[in-house]
């Protein structure tokens, strides 16, 4: 349990930071590489967290999400893990599922925020995603299509 504490300290030194900090985040990635068996509720933490920050801290979060669903998304390409909802621990390719759940709900947030350079960040983690094949290409599309909803009513 003392991992997951410190993975919701690390998290709020990363997003409530001024600047985000590279050796910050690679402790965070750390963190929560060594806790992937607690998937659910590092991204219960991730998003509740996400929820409560001021506007100005929630780029640094999404930056967070990306950071921790790429270092993931490496494990499972790496060493062929698969996911399982019904195993009793949780792993690389269990948590990508899981962080699939809240995307949705992420990239609203996002678009909300009354701010261009959120709504850029946003488009470009989300590029980022797709070349990297973060996600399945239809959570991909779904969450395009949050992104351009957004833009055809701006």
């Amino acid at each position: 349990m003392a991992a997951l504490e410190d993975f919701e300290i690390t998290l709020k030194e990363v997003v409530n930071a001024k600047r985000l900090s590279a050796s910050k985040m690679t402790k965070l990635t750390e963190i929560a590489v060594k806790s992937l068996e607690d998937d659910t509720k590092l991204v219960a933490i991730l998003y509740r967290t996400h929820k409560s920050l001021p506007t100005s801290a929630k780029v640094s979060s999404l930056y967070a999400f990306d950071a921790l669903a790429r270092a993931a998304r490496g494990l499972v390409n790496k060493r062929g893990i698969k996911g399982d909802f019904n195993l009793e621990k949780g792993n690389a390719a269990t948590f990508l599922l899981k962080i699939e759940g809240v995307l949705d709900g992420l990239f609203q947030d996002m678009v909300a925020i009354d701010n261009p350079e959120a709504k850029e960040k946003t488009k470009k983690v989300l590029d980022i995603w797709v070349k990297s094949n973060t996600f399945p290409s239809a959570v991909l599309t779904r969450l395009r299509d949050i992104l351009s909803d957004v833009q055809k009513g701006a």
